[in-house]
């Protein structure tokens, strides 16, 4: 067990520096006056009390009877109470932390039901693909920085109504630029998310929808995917202003008490994004032969933008692909279902995978709604996952590939 030979490590490391310590001591004492024996005596009386505060603390927080059973033989960490199992955690942090180990202060409420369920250390450490306390430690950082900007921007803010204030009373014309008058306006968040509703307003009268379905919540085990998901959705939401019409997206079948939608009010409600989420189904919301579900394991192949047709988008974080479960779902539901022609245009890497996300997605679908190029709309494919790219469509017949080199200083 890794974190009873740590315990143990750690103490051998105490009692030896101690001892080298009170070593160092007695040998500067000989050479020393009496006074210094005194103070020895007193450090190392104050070391003692450390010592015993920390067993006390340890005594009164944990049961000694049932920790020291647990660490010595070797029991299992899912049969101890949750409050025992809360202590092991604790201890765990400190001794990670004694042994150098960068470990938060304080764990988040949200991921003590996490912690509680893994039943080894290395498990408990290894949460999303990286070291949990490395995460919620830089987490912890980062809300520090973060509370410190906030109040530098209160302060910055108060000064600039203060000046304010003074250039009104003076009878001059208020600017953010020092002895210059401006006819530009300071565009903030909420003038952004104004921007946004504006752009997406018309193609929601007009009834050019897209829907993501998020109804694969089950296919997700990890909290990582649903976190990878909401990342994904975000992206989307940021990158609508690129677009002259873009099209409006419905969340459907998103449970009102589900994980995702924990996620998403954990980070941002969903009443600040100009999107529309809903628990009810696609299929009771639009028409039944407007639906086009998008499955990359479809054996139909899509030709071009279709203006009359609400795509939907499969809301599932697979970095497999191995599972078809989007198309599936269509052939069950009894709805139309298409494909990328993605291999006609470009040709992926031996060993990367052919799935997309849901950000790229809706780019490559928003490209070929305003340019109806396939060629454009696949340059939202990242590169990493791409060997060549084609100039145009690659039918049966015969074509000559061209390779998009990147141009350096030598080829430009």
């Amino acid at each position: 067990m890794m974190l009873v030979s740590r315990i143990f490590l750690s103490g051998l490391l105490k009692c030896k520096h101690r001892f080298q310590i009170s070593y160092s001591r007695c040998f500067a004492s000989k050479s020393s006056n009496i006074s210094s024996s005194s103070t020895i005596k007193s450090d190392e009386k104050n070391d003692n009390l450390n010592l015993n505060e920390q067993k006390q603390a340890i005594n009164n927080n944990t049961n000694n009877e049932w920790l020291w059973a647990y660490l010595r033989d070797r029991k299992n960490f899912a049969d101890l109470s949750e409050e025992q199992r809360r202590d092991v955690i604790q201890i765990e942090m400190q001794t990670l932390k004694e042994s150098g180990e960068r470990v938060p202060e304080v764990i988040p409420d949200e991921r003590w039901t996490e912690l509680l369920n893994l039943p080894l250390l290395e498990s408990r450490k290894k949460l999303y693909g990286i070291y949990l306390t490395k995460y919620l430690f830089l987490r912890e950082l980062s809300h520090k920085r973060r509370a410190a900007t906030v109040a530098l921007n209160d302060i910055r803010r108060a000064e600039s109504a203060k000046r304010r204030a003074e250039l009104l009373s003076e009878g001059k014309q208020p600017t953010n630029y020092p002895g210059y008058s401006s006819i530009f306006r300071h565009i903030g968040r909420h003038h952004e998310k104004s921007i946004r509703e504006q752009i997406l307003l018309a193609p929601a009268r007009l009834g050019e929808l897209l829907v993501i379905d998020c109804g694969f919540e089950e296919e997700h085990a990890r909290g990582y995917y649903l976190s990878n998901l909401v990342d994904q959705i975000q992206y989307l939401f940021a990158d609508i202003t690129r677009y002259h019409s873009p099209s409006f997206v419905y969340l459907c079948n998103l449970s009102r008490y589900g994980r995702l939608r924990a996620e998403f009010t954990r980070r941002a409600s969903l009443e600040n994004m100009c999107f529309e989420f809903t628990e009810s189904n696609y299929l009771d919301l639009f028409p039944h032969d407007k639906l086009i579900y998008l499955s990359p394991d479809s054996n139909v192949e899509m030709t071009s933008f279709d203006h009359d047709a609400i795509y939907i988008i499969g809301g599932i974080a697979d970095r497999t692909g191995k599972k078809p479960l989007t198309f599936g779902k269509a052939k069950r539901e009894n709805i139309k279902h298409q494909r990328f022609p993605i291999d006609r245009y470009v040709k992926f890497g031996g060993g990367s995978g052919k799935s997309l996300t849901i950000d790229q997605v809706y780019n490559i679908l928003m490209t070929l709604k305003h340019t109806g190029s396939w060629v454009e709309a696949f340059k939202y494919i990242p590169d990493r996952k791409i060997v060549e790219r084609y100039s145009e469509k690659m039918d049966n017949k015969p074509y000559v590939r061209e390779k998009y080199v990147r141009r350096t200083s030598s080829n430009s």
